[in-house]
């Protein structure tokens, strides 16, 4: 061999060499799409993998849609992470059941030496032997169902394969599921004729039926089996597990707020029919096409927690409102459940760089962002809308800045407030929506003295006839010296009032003993309006032992309330929405059950009880001299 050729073998082994090392032994150097090497970059020492599992999936051309699939679970995967507790064990649920029968949950955290969970992220700790096997079952069941052929890949992406629901430690969930549902899922595969809701509610009838609790963290799918307690969440949680593990297309849907509850949200599940339909139920609870929370009660938006990223508009996590925290992985579901569209001109100054524009709910005086709008080429566009009043917002770096007057959306017309400089005198009633179903309880109720305990031998001193709101006073036209006063509901009635008050003929206010029937007596005596008396007996009573005879000559009396109400001798302040921010009409004592204020016309109220330091979550406005909330 000649010089020259020995020189062309060696160049030949020696790239052979080096193609062989980029390809083989230095992963770094293989050619992957931006988005997929941007993601192994970020994962790090874990990046080895992440590429077993694209290394698996791409040696078979038949493994090619697992290659997808991997792809979309990997892509997706930055913000994923478990929540773990620093314990010399995993099972932390066990540890939260005692969390219900004790007074005081820190002492039974300390006792445990449970500190603040650690956070572990999917993309630097999740094992290449676990996604495979997640990715190979997800398979499994999406093509051994009857209902898989007509679940199309990204759906089957959404609302099979992924590997977690929430922030739960990750295990092995899914041979867990099919040893769990061994016999449903056998009959699942013979019978042809099955439809996915069929599916859903054979398994959601034997899923254990949870108990309250709202101290537990996020579970895996053996904790909610083991433990079956939790809030909504869980409930949804574990019925995705079981559903998805068995190849039912299912989702996790929520409300941030209810339109009158807004102090609180919900959750709920959704699965797909076999035409492509969401069809709402509540896990472990009640079926598809039952009523639930999720479709009984109003909420302003339905939101689907989704594994991929939805958004175009990439926010920085301090652009994102607090009920909208997982921005960029929710979908808008609200047209499932109704409402309408409404239309705005985009504003002039209007640019992506200052973040989408939202529409914000109001809650005790602040505004909250629940729905962010669409831009469209003239108008942006909130689609689904409910009834209740919005404010138009931008929202950066926790600043809300209003770019418009707040509105009352209902039957498809706007309501908007601007106050005027003209001003009207107002009479209020209530600081919210009051409860009038109370007030009728106490008609035709009667009160009584004796001299016995048992009053054998009672007297009707005043008879209920008409019931109204705010506290009653009567006067007693023969009034008599008696030991023993009650108030007794009518026959058919049970008893259900605030406060008591009797008083003698210098006008004293009478103390005494509180005695009833059956319950906490002592409530109707105790000044506060928000407690009460009630029993479910009837006829059922409340009164006072005096301990000695007195002349009962006036009472007053206070049907059971809510605290909305306007109470004599409480202080009050009224606000406005002007521009930008609430502005104080001062504050007022109440000397009946109505309160007057001069108010600017066409403005937006809220009324607060200072006395009680209570504020309601509903503001209102006054057309003619009616309150509308």
């Amino acid at each position: 061999m000649t010089r020259k050729n020995k020189y062309i073998v060696l160049t030949v082994v020696v790239l052979t060499i080096i193609f062989y090392c980029i390809t083989k032994c230095y992963p770094l150097f293989r050619s992957y799409p931006s988005e997929i090497a941007s993601i192994l970059q970020l994962a790090g020492k874990n990046r080895k993998e992440l590429e077993k599992v694209l290394k698996y999936y791409g040696k078979n051309p038949a493994d090619s849609l697992k290659l997808r699939a991997a792809k979309f679970l990997i892509v997706n995967m930055p913000g994923k992470y478990s929540e773990y507790y620093d314990a010399p064990w995993n099972d932390v649920a066990t540890v939260r059941l005692r969390w219900t029968s004790s007074s005081n949950k820190k002492k039974v955290l300390d006792t445990y030496q449970l500190e603040q969970p650690s956070i572990k992220e999917d993309i630097k700790h999740i094992t290449a032997k676990y996604l495979i096997n997640n990715i190979d079952h997800a398979f499994m069941v999406w093509k051994e169902m009857p209902w898989g052929k007509d679940i199309p890949f990204d759906v089957f992406c959404e609302e099979i394969l992924p590997y977690r629901v929430g922030n739960e430690p990750l295990e092995n969930w899914r041979e867990k599921v099919l040893a769990s549902f061994d016999d449903l899922y056998n009959l699942f595969k013979k019978d042809t004729t099955i439809t996915t809701l069929e599916a859903c509610r054979k398994v959601n009838d034997v899923l254990p039926r949870f108990r309250m609790d709202k101290d537990f963290p996020h579970m895996t799918y053996t904790q909610l089996m083991a433990s079956t307690r939790g809030t909504c969440d869980a409930m949804a949680t574990l019925a995705i597990f079981s559903m998805r593990g068995l190849g039912i297309p299912v989702t996790f849907d929520f409300t941030p707020k209810w339109v009158d509850i807004p102090t609180t949200g919900h959750s709920w599940n959704s699965v797909r029919d076999n035409s492509g339909k969401h069809i709402s139920f509540m896990g472990c609870q009640s079926n598809p096409g039952e009523p639930h929370q999720g479709t009984i009660l109003r909420k302003y938006r339905a939101y689907r927690r989704v594994y991929g990223k939805q958004q175009k508009l990439t926010l920085k996590k301090e652009d994102i409102p607090p009920l909208l925290h997982n921005y960029d992985y929710i979908v808008d579901v609200t047209s499932e459940h109704g409402g309408f569209d409404i239309w705005f001109p985009i504003p002039k100054d209007y640019s992506t760089e200052k973040g989408p524009i939202y529409l914000a709910i109001l809650q005790e005086m602040e505004w909250h962002p629940i729905a962010w709008g669409i831009v469209g080429d003239f108008v942006l566009d909130f689609p689904s809308m409910k009834s209740g009043i919005y404010l138009p917002m931008y929202y950066n770096n926790g600043v809300q800045t209003p770019i418009g007057n707040p509105f009352k959306y209902e039957y498809r017309s706007c309501r908007f407030f601007l106050p005027s400089s003209s001003e009207r005198t107002r009479s209020f009633t209530s600081i919210a929506p009051m409860n009038y179903e109370w007030l009728h309880l106490m008609k035709g109720g009667k009160f009584e003295v004796s001299n016995n305990s048992d009053f054998s031998n009672a007297k009707t001193i005043y008879t209920v006839e008409t019931t109204g709101l705010g506290y009653h006073t009567v006067s007693v036209k023969q009034p008599s010296t008696f030991r023993y006063i009650r108030y007794i509901s009518s026959v058919g009635t049970r008893c259900s009032i605030s406060e008591l008050e009797f008083y003698n003929e210098n006008n004293k206010k009478l103390l005494g003993s509180a005695m009833g029937s059956t319950g906490d007596t002592q409530k109707v005596f105790d000044g506060d309006v928000d407690t009460f008396f009630e029993s479910a007996s009837n006829p059922s009573w409340v009164g006072l032992d005096l301990g000695e005879s007195h002349q009962v000559s006036k009472i007053r009396y206070l049907p059971r309330t809510d605290g909305n109400g306007i109470y004599e001798g409480h202080v009050y302040e009224l606000f406005y929405w002007n521009e930008n921010e609430w502005q104080s009409l001062g504050r007022k004592r109440a000397d009946s059950h109505i309160l007057q204020y001069q108010v600017p016309e066409f403005a937006l109220i809220y009324l607060k009880n200072i006395t009680k330091n209570k504020m309601h979550d509903r503001p209102f406005f006054m057309e003619y001299t009616q309150q509308w909330f």
